[in-house]
């Protein structure tokens, strides 16, 4: 944790950047309030900052290697793994902070994940779980995304229309047996939604997921986020949130969107979609 109170730190000090710039283009300016409960982080675009930090706290290069925060350079320096990225703290089945994912800049940035340690597995760490866990044990629907800031801008219009939806990111990659698993443990429904935007490798990749999603809820549902936006993008939009909100009740079965299959009328894939009254 010592580590994530320094990316904290990091971002919440800055003042301009890309990393500042990026959460409030996007919509989410909320992460940059002390308050926020997704304590998203940056780690800054030097070699050893987070390491010389965690050095003068008393932890040696040995746990910084394992913990997978620093490693060796050729020439026999410990530098940090994680440069000039948006950080949010990957947790495992019971919670515990175990990793990191790094996210770039841009509106498609790239991903890190923190490397395989003792204690952390990428295939089985999750980011948001734990900052939404009020919601999904009151019964909000999973909202499966691939953007980290996507999903902060679904739990914001989750939370305005009743907390009915929170968003977790897979951060580029494909969700897991493992993580799938995680996921029904800490939710009270038996409906998971995967959203689909005009990312065609994303839609592959949410696609993929269905089998393992499907083994623990009895729906998966899918809905497209409209116009090839995102839903962060999506609410920067003129009326953003009922576009959003229109976007997010109107669910269909995820199966639907698999290669070769004929995409039915609704009513011909029976299972509950979200729907309600408009915001």
């Amino acid at each position: 944790m010592a580590a994530a109170r320094f990316y904290r730190r990091e971002l919440l000090r800055a003042n301009v950047g890309w990393p500042v710039e990026q959460v409030r283009e996007r919509g989410v300016g909320e992460v940059l309030r002390t308050d926020s409960s997704w304590r998203i982080g940056y780690a800054p675009d030097s070699f050893t900052r987070l390491t010389d930090d965690l050095r003068e706290k008393g932890f040696d290069f040995r746990t910084l290697i394992r913990a997978g925060l620093s490693e060796w350079t050729d020439e026999g320096t410990a530098v940090d793994v994680f440069r000039d990225r948006l950080m949010l703290l990957a947790r495992d089945e019971r919670l515990d902070p175990v990793g990191f994912v790094g996210v770039g800049p841009g509106v498609r940035p790239e991903y890190s994940a923190s490397p395989t340690t003792l204690i952390h597995r990428p295939s089985n760490a999750l980011v948001g779980i734990e900052e939404q866990l009020d919601m999904l044990t009151e019964g909000a629907f999973v909202v499966v995304v691939n953007d980290p800031l996507d999903a902060v801008a679904i739990e914001g219009l989750g939370r305005l229309a009743g907390e009915r939806w929170a968003g977790i990111p897979m951060c580029g990659s494909q969700l897991s047996s493992a993580q799938a698993k995680t996921l029904y443990r800490y939710t009270v429904t038996d409906t998971v939604v995967v959203a689909l935007d005009g990312d065609l490798e994303w839609r592959r990749t949410a696609i993929a997921s269905h089998p393992d999603l499907s083994y623990f809820y009895k729906w998966v549902r899918a809905v497209e986020i409209p116009d090839g936006q995102s839903a962060a993008s999506l609410l920067k939009t003129e009326n953003g949130p009922q576009r959003l909100y229109d976007a997010m009740v109107a669910t269909r079965p995820l199966a639907d969107y698999k290669p070769g299959r004929q995409q039915l009328p609704e009513f011909d894939s029976p299972g509950p979609s979200p729907t309600g009254p408009s915001l």
